[in-house]
């Protein structure tokens, strides 16, 4: 589990908040898109803590049904809930005119309960795990997160991280040959860089003629052929991951403005490729480094290879 339930305070205990797990329900319920009919109360709740209705649309009619909602927040002893935690369910539905029962819990379900729950036409149950998942996928889910789960979620944004919103549009470093965005989680890639074949033979230090972005495997090798024909050969190549790890961009950024202070040793074409190069990658370097990161600096840095 990646959010610590415990983080919500227990819902037994007169401290003002002891109502935070059904707040958190209700906001969790909103974000799935349930209309809230009642909301969490301090009275007697005749073993309700929210009803909400959900609207079923078909082709040509729709449907409502109004989910009697049970909150059990047992985070904090870690026990599962058990079928005598929520007695009498077809009584309490018809007491409060629902037609569905809707249990959220910060544990799992026991599976005496599951079996209990076998018998009703409408249930649904919503464990941690599903909370959880529904919370991560997408972006509203991640500020009720931010809210409810302050610790966890601030550790699970070090080890996820996104890119800086920056720009208007979403960056892109596309590969010179199948057009695939290089800055994307599931694609891999390399920037290379060019020089023209021969110079160092005659004591000429090697110009960066130009450079080239492309995927990993054959995209690079097709590209290779191509600028190869061209008289041009690769000087070096930087992977496009690796780069998107602030301690090695900000290394390779230096080294880019150091070779510009000491010399001119790049083309117009290649200069401009480069700052392309960082301009796009910075969203994603401005911020703390992953577990996974520090462990490669660590290793990049024992072999000296940055």
């Amino acid at each position: 589990m990646i959010l610590d339930f415990k983080e919500i305070p227990e819902a037994n205990k007169g401290t003002g908040i002891q109502d935070t797990f059904e707040l958190f329900t209700r906001d969790f319920l909103s974000l799935l898109g349930y209309r809230i009919v009642q909301g969490p109360d301090r009275g007697a709740d005749g073993k309700k803590d929210l009803i909400v209705d959900e609207v079923i649309k078909g082709i040509t009619s729709e449907y409502t049904i109004r989910w009697l909602v049970s909150c059990k927040h047992y985070a904090h002893s870690g026990r599962a809930v058990k079928d005598s935690d929520e007695i009498n369910i077809g009584d309490r539905l018809r007491q409060h005119g629902c037609n569905g029962f809707m249990g959220v819990y910060s544990t799992l379900a026991a599976t005496s309960l599951s079996g209990l729950l076998q018998g009703q036409e409408n249930y649904i149950i919503f464990d941690h795990e599903k909370i959880e998942s529904y919370l991560l996928g997408n972006l509203e889910g991640h500020r009720i997160a931010c809210r409810y789960f302050p610790l966890s979620f601030k550790r699970y944004q070090l080890e996820n991280p996104t890119p800086a919103k920056i720009f208007d549009e979403e960056a892109e470093l596309c590969c010179d040959y199948c057009g695939k965005n290089l800055l994307l989680e599931s694609v891999h890639g390399n920037y290379v860089s060019l020089r023209k074949e021969g110079l160092e033979k005659n004591g000429i230090e090697p110009k960066c003629e130009d450079i080239y972005f492309a995927c990993s495997g054959m995209c690079d090798n097709v590209l290779q052929k191509k600028f190869q024909a061209k008289g041009l050969y690769d000087i070096g190549w930087v992977s496009i991951d690796e780069l998107c790890i602030p301690t090695i961009w900000l290394m390779k950024l230096m080294a880019f403005i150091n070779e510009i202070q000491k010399k001119n040793d790049m083309s117009d074409t290649a200069f401009e490729k480069t700052k392309k190069l960082f301009i796009n990658t910075f969203p994603y370097v401005a911020r703390h480094l992953t577990q996974k990161e520090t462990m490669r600096i660590r290793n990049l840095l024992m072999f000296d290879i940055m």
